[in-house]
């Protein structure tokens, strides 16, 4: 088993509450959510920085990207949504696989408050049919 725990979710191998996945990428919620739908993409090939991916798994992460952000639209309706992704140690970067986040932002007392990660996933994954 590698030991990138964002190659192991890609496999399937570890726990994740995913929502979106296709060929190229997988989408999965935070488990230390920033914001209420706090969302990850990455791509299934293992690939550290924006350096070291291909130019097409970089374009099918910001394809997933756009779609994770109107299915976060469609079932949270935020008031604003801030996207990062970083790049090494020096650029904020965490887990050494390339990733973005999708962080929605909602004004003050309006975050949806539902509690725990399986009801976020489970409602942003039936917007996501729609989208």
């Amino acid at each position: 088993m590698s030991a990138c725990v964002f190659c192991r979710i890609a496999a399937g191998e570890a726990p994740a509450e995913r929502v979106l996945e296709d060929d190229r990428t997988v989408a999965f919620l935070d488990i230390h959510p920033a914001g209420e739908g706090h969302t990850l993409v990455i791509p299934r090939a293992h690939a550290e920085t924006i350096w070291d991916v291909t130019a097409e798994d970089w374009g099918a992460v910001w394809r997933t990207v756009r779609r994770v952000a109107a299915g976060l639209r469609a079932a949270f309706d935020p008031d604003g949504l801030y996207v990062r992704q970083a790049n090494g140690h020096l650029g904020g970067q965490e887990v050494m696989h390339l990733h973005a986040h999708l962080i929605p932002r909602y004004a003050a007392g309006r975050a949806p408050g539902l509690g725990g990660l399986a009801p976020v996933a489970e409602r942003l994954r039936a917007s996501l049919e729609g989208v």
